[in-house]
């Protein structure tokens, strides 16, 4: 049966493109509702609709703001989506009664437009499904614990009949068996296939990085690393990284001042705000991908990569390292440990016939594990009550 699905988040993030377009080839109408809108989205699967904030947000934002100097309403330091952030009240609701959805997807709900969100499905007797990138086994033991905080407690009350959805499924690699609960993976179409794959360009193995200009995005950590392999393998390696505020720009100034420290300019190149379809041609381009950064909820490079048959290498603080076959695909090293993270590469490098194994069995998780397909049926099961 063909649904009507709306989507509620702060922003439309890539990683949600190839839901989106499986959701629509399969016969459902989609449609999704931002706050605002980010710098590296990409709309070829659906155009999001942009909110905007309300007025009253807003006025309250700044008064509070001047008057305590600082954001009492959850602007992240340095910019970004605020916490607290809601649009027009009156007219989501409204909005929400005349779309007359069968199904509500809600991220965050434990947000100010999460629980907004709640309240326009609950009164337009909607089916929700609550989004969140909690670790499935710890989202398990926050509903199944007695002692809440009031505020967990109502959500979880409200929410009882409800549906929730994670892409990270956490240290156990076993999902908890309690109803309501879905461990929901990120999906993505098979890219490059290792067979049409051309391996090690200039005769040197290239490595990429993808990352914000942030620091917790280890890039310098990455270097230090690239500085240490080099002496033993022929290296490339890129650095691509979103660059949109001012903390972005000095944080992209100090790494490519540390690159040029360590003499390693002619080796890595760094590169900014590329659009998508470029940043999947740097994909193919290479032959491994790192992602050094640390306290990651949920990145979906790494996803990315394994697409076009690269072995993956991530910290531990990610929480989609469960989908790394630790030896078969890539590794997980721990998180800020700079002599773990050359030990996994260094594992991968010393061998080319086991890169491109390791490439190989990316591809085939991606297949097996990551099919835009499995989205569909999930989603269509949770809509459904059929878990």
């Amino acid at each position: 049966m063909n649904m009507r699905i709306v989507f509620t988040a702060p922003r439309y993030h890539t990683n949600q493109r190839s839901a989106m377009k499986a959701l629509i080839e399969a016969g459902h109408e989609v449609s999704f509702l931002a706050l605002t809108r980010g710098q590296s989205e990409e709309y070829s699967a659906l155009s999001p609709t942009v909110l905007g904030y309300s007025r009253a947000y807003d006025l309250a934002r700044r008064l509070l703001g001047k008057l305590a100097g600082k954001d009492f309403v959850g602007v992240p330091p340095g910019g970004g989506i605020p916490a607290g952030g809601i649009p027009p009240a009156i007219k989501f609701l409204n909005r929400i009664r005349r779309m007359n959805p069968d199904v509500v997807v809600i991220r965050d709900p434990h947000s100010q437009y999460g629980r907004l969100s709640i309240l326009a499905a609950k009164l337009t007797g909607t089916t929700i499904v609550l989004y969140t990138q909690i670790p499935l086994n710890q989202l398990a033991k926050e509903r199944s614990q007695e002692h809440k905080t009031l505020r967990r407690r109502i959500l979880y009350w409200i929410t009882s009949d409800s549906q929730w959805m994670t892409p990270v499924l956490g240290p156990s690699d076993t999902p908890p068996g309690m109803p309501g609960l879905n461990y929901v993976p990120f999906v993505t179409e098979p890219q490059t296939c290792p067979s049409g794959k051309r391996w090690f360009r200039r005769d040197a193995i290239n490595i990429l990085a993808i990352g914000k200009y942030q620091r917790r995005k280890n890039h310098r950590l990455f270097l230090q690393v690239l500085t240490r392999l080099s002496e033993r393998h022929p290296i490339q390696a890129t650095i691509i990284g979103e660059c949109s505020t001012p903390d972005h720009r000095r944080e992209l100034e100090s790494v490519e001042r540390y690159r040029d420290s360590l003499g390693l300019r002619d080796k890595v190149a760094i590169k900014t705000n590329l659009p998508f379809s470029q940043v999947q041609r740097e994909y193919r381009e290479h032959d491994v991908f790192v992602l050094a950064s640390s306290d990651e909820p949920a990145a979906v490079s790494p996803l990315e990569a394994m697409s076009h048959s690269l072995p993956v290498v991530c910290s531990d603080s990610n929480g989609t390292m469960c989908y790394i076959r630790q030896g078969e695909n890539g590794f997980v090293f721990r998180a800020d440990d700079a002599d773990h993270l050359e030990l996994c590469l260094d594992k991968i490098l010393t061998d080319r016939k086991r890169l491109m194994r390791m490439g190989r069995r990316s591809h085939e998780l991606v297949i097996s594990e990551h099919s835009p397909k499995r989205y569909v049926e999930a989603l269509e099961r949770m809509a459904s009550g059929k878990i």
